[in-house]
């Protein structure tokens, strides 16, 4: 199943991103320029057209980046055009007429993009979290775990705890030693 959503905040901006998913992310970029795919993770100036009619529903900027070195692992593509609620119901609308397309679920990219291994859980966590933060000190802590600091820490204990676990059962099946 392909997947697209808006993925910068709703409502009007001068530029909106809607990222699209899958196997059929290919397809989606073909129809939707009505020409090959553009150079891998280069920002590539395009026209974007409905499907049905070929009518111009923007020119804007798509970044290609084939699976599996991708955010979620999978072909993605990004479609950077202009934020009017008009300009991204017209592009959500013809990537629904495409076989195999549906809309994402909040969190969803990132959710693949654990599945395929991209991320580990406190990463995909810490990213929820960081879309979410509000103070200046949630940001921080956000950002700290998506670097791995806390993760090292953890492995750290876990590594100590461990250690210590095994001293115990030696001592319980070798009092005498």
């Amino acid at each position: 199943m392909t997947i697209y959503a808006l993925s910068s905040g709703p409502g009007i901006s001068g530029v909106a991103v809607v990222r699209v998913s899958g196997k059929d992310t290919a397809e989606v970029v073909k129809k939707l320029t009505g020409e090959e795919l553009p150079s891998a993770r280069v920002a590539t100036l395009k026209k974007f057209n409905k499907i049905d009619t070929n009518e111009l529903i923007d020119e804007g900027v798509i970044i290609w980046f084939p699976g599996p070195n991708s955010y979620t692992g999978e072909d993605l593509a990004e479609f950077h055009v202009h934020g009017s609620r008009a300009v991204i119901s017209a592009l959500h609308s013809s990537i629904s007429k495409i076989k195999n397309c549906r809309l994402a679920e909040p969190g969803e990219f990132t959710k693949i993009a654990f599945q395929n291994g991209k991320i580990n859980l406190l990463k995909a966590e810490s990213i929820a979290d960081l879309i979410s933060s509000e103070t200046e000190i949630q940001r921080k802590q956000a950002l700290k775990i998506m670097s791995g600091r806390s993760s090292d820490k953890f492995n750290s204990w876990r590594k100590k705890l461990l250690k210590i676990l095994s001293h115990i059962e030696a001592k319980i099946d070798f009092p005498e030693e």
